[in-house]
């Protein structure tokens, strides 16, 4: 399909006319993701947008870039343009195309110990209990993050991904979008996006990766909480961050949905998002994860780090999303974690203080800037929160295939399990319990289901 298909063939050649963007008197532009009520009130917009050019400019369209696979236009514009074409008639939202954070990670020393997460009896995750029924067969996550690196620990465990970073600047592997989701390295240098010093690459996804689906049986390693499930490895961070367009892009993609340009795959059972954007939830992740539910994939997110309530931050704060906060090593919230009505469930996030024995252990790759090797490595945040309720999806929907995006938010807020510890601000309905709840899933998939 056309990247252009839906708008008026006029509108398409009027963007088509510039080859590159269109520069504001005060020589700065942004990316817009412009939301129309209907394609034909494009070509009034486009026009009302260039009069507040100046005469040199006059008469110039706007850039558009793409369209955006959850609905919208990605256009480049001045900030004077888009606030003409946020009042135009017929546009429903103009939203900047923001960068996005990784939800957040404290990094300490890399000591392998064990696993307490996912079984202490006090603040565990109780994983153990849950793979006596099952540990994930035929389920399908989608790890939406800085990509993946090589690691023992995936042997088998991965599915064919995609890189969805558009700027092959931001992507470090010279190209954009490509069938190659392997983290290329999110180092800064002092000076690149606002960096003050030095710091190295996180390995972000390959960590996230490891907690949901690392193998068990391998030595030395690790065990994911859902370790015969598969991951589909989806890169949507890079050098700085990530976009809102490349994102959203890939939620619908994973959730089987139709992008100009990108071979198409089966809706995959949860995605997972552990990164955040400041702000309410926009038109654009709001529908692309309303398409996700309607396909019947569940969407994870953390909270986020920012020790604020998770409702101020996107993408937790979307309808539907299972967000996640962080719990300590005492089982009480994590100084770090948000917080509030917004949190669904929450669970071991590690407590980012001493030698890092008290966080989570997964894998990551030695490398400061390119890859190295594989290791493990103790990291603290709802970025390692959140990965274990998708786990923890994972391992219902092999329980109950059928099982809806709606009916596995509510067993996992029926069955977890009452905080050990303080958590004053709000953590949710508790800490997940992932044998109570598998266990739950399989006694009621036995029952009669509206409609059937």
């Amino acid at each position: 399909m056309s990247k252009y298909s839906g708008l008026p063939h006029a509108v398409v050649a009027l963007w088509l006319v510039v080859s590159m963007p269109v520069v504001a008197s005060d020589g700065t532009t942004k990316r817009y993701i412009v939301h129309f009520a209907d394609p034909a009130f494009a070509t009034t917009a486009t026009a009302t947008t260039a009069a507040v050019r100046t005469p040199s400019q006059r008469g110039l369209p706007a850039w558009h870039l793409r369209r955006v696979a959850a609905g919208g236009e990605l256009v480049e514009l001045s900030s004077a343009e888009a606030e003409v074409m946020a009042a135009s008639q017929g546009v429903l939202a103009v939203e900047e195309d923001r960068m996005i954070d990784l939800a957040g990670i404290g990094i300490v020393d890399p000591l392998w110990r064990r696993q307490w997460y996912m079984h202490d009896a006090k603040v565990g995750i109780e994983a153990p209990v849950a793979w006596r029924d099952t540990r994930g067969e035929g389920s399908v996550v989608a790890v939406l993050d800085t990509g993946v690196t090589p690691h023992p620990e995936f042997d088998g465990q991965l599915l064919p991904g995609f890189d969805f970073i558009a700027d092959a600047h931001a992507a470090r592997d010279g190209d954009g979008r490509d069938a190659d989701p392997t983290d290329e390295g999110d180092w800064k240098d002092p000076g690149d996006c606002g960096a003050k010093q030095f710091s190295p690459s996180s390995w972000h996804g390959t960590h996230v990766t490891g907690i949901v689906v690392a193998r068990a049986g391998n030595t030395p390693g690790i065990v994911g909480v859902a370790p015969l499930a598969k991951v589909v490895p989806v890169r949507v961070m890079g050098r700085c961050g990530g976009r809102l367009s490349d994102l959203a892009d890939a939620i619908v993609w994973a959730s089987g949905g139709e992008v100009a340009g990108v071979p198409g795959r089966a809706p995959v059972d949860v995605i997972n998002l552990s990164l955040r954007l400041p702000g309410a939830c926009g038109m654009t992740m709001e529908r692309a994860i309303a398409q996700a539910r309607s396909r019947g994939t569940a969407v994870v997110a953390a909270a986020g780090n920012d020790s604020i309530k998770a409702s101020a931050v996107s993408p937790a704060n979307c309808p539907g999303v299972v967000s996640v906060a962080a719990l300590a090593r005492d089982g009480g919230m994590a100084s770090y974690s948000n917080y509030g009505d917004g949190v669904t469930v929450a669970a071991p996030g590690g407590t980012l203080w001493g030698m890092g024995v008290d966080d989570i252990l997964s894998s990551v790759d030695a490398g400061e800037r390119g890859r190295q090797r594989p290791v493990f490595k103790y990291y603290a945040g709802t970025s390692m929160a959140a990965p274990q309720v998708a786990g923890l999806v994972a391992l219902m929907r092999s329980a109950d295939p059928l099982i809806g995006v709606d009916e596995i938010t509510a067993q996992l807020v029926d069955n977890a399990r009452p905080l050990p510890g303080p958590c004053p601000k709000g953590c949710g309905a508790g800490l997940i319990d992932a044998g109570a709840t598998v266990s739950a899933v399989i006694e009621d998939s036995v029952l009669p289901r509206p409609g059937s």
